[in-house]
């Protein structure tokens, strides 16, 4: 009997974390959120909740390419290293979760972020300026540097995509960030290793815009010089 209130406890404090993460969702307005994303949003922020950030810990935050990144910190062999990943995410998206990173003090933040307003922007034309995408990643990185001075940031080049057109508004989001002051963040961008004749390599990806095994192995080749000096 008491086994079965102690479930009922846990099942309940599981709903009532949703219900908050919804209500916080809805309060804050989060843009350009479709009701899949509002959903999934809530539902990885809930599982967030369960496991979360300790200072000093290495923190990769973006949207599917790092949620199907899986276990990071098996990736890395670094316990340390965890997975801030929301499939569908936007910049706006990260810039209103951004209050764990605040309150936690990782030492690393590795930024992804940017591919879904582009997915918008020519889709779903509700964003309208691509150059909102660099705007809003640097207003993350401010945010973070004035919380926390002496976490490190690297903001990570978007990925080439299958679809030429897309390439092309990848690799203008990148020169933008590219031109944006970088004296709180290191640029990293590894576009050009999954790229081969202006498109996503179609043998590191999954279905032209994701990456598979082979994908996120020279993903993590590429970081690993900047590990050494975490």
């Amino acid at each position: 009997m008491r086994l079965r209130r102690d479930v009922l406890k846990v099942l309940f404090t599981s709903i009532l974390t949703c219900a908050t993460f919804s209500s916080l969702a809805d309060e804050q307005g989060i843009p350009f959120q479709n009701e899949w994303l509002k959903e999934h949003y809530q539902n990885r922020m809930a599982l967030f909740d369960t496991q979360p950030i300790k200072n000093g810990d290495i923190v990769f935050i973006g949207d599917s390419l790092t949620e199907l990144g899986a276990n990071w910190s098996v990736r890395f062999d670094n316990l340390k290293v965890r997975n801030r990943g929301i499939s569908g995410d936007t910049t706006y998206g990260v810039l209103a979760r951004l209050q764990e990173i605040e309150d936690n003090a990782p030492a690393v933040v590795f930024l992804l972020i940017g591919i879904n307003d582009i997915f918008n922007l020519y889709y779903e034309r509700q964003i309208q300026n691509l150059s909102d995408t660099a705007l809003n990643i640097e207003r993350i990185v401010s945010k973070i540097s004035a919380s926390l001075p002496n976490t490190k940031i690297f903001v990570l080049g978007l990925l080439p995509d299958h679809r030429d057109y897309i390439t092309v508004m990848a690799k203008e989001v990148n020169r933008q960030i590219a031109f944006l002051n970088s004296e709180h963040f290191t640029f990293l961008n590894f576009h050009d290793s999954f790229s081969i004749d202006e498109t996503m390599n179609p043998l590191l990806t999954t279905d032209g815009t994701h990456l598979n095994e082979a994908g996120y192995q020279i993903f993590k080749e590429q970081l690993m010089p900047y590990f050494k000096n975490l």
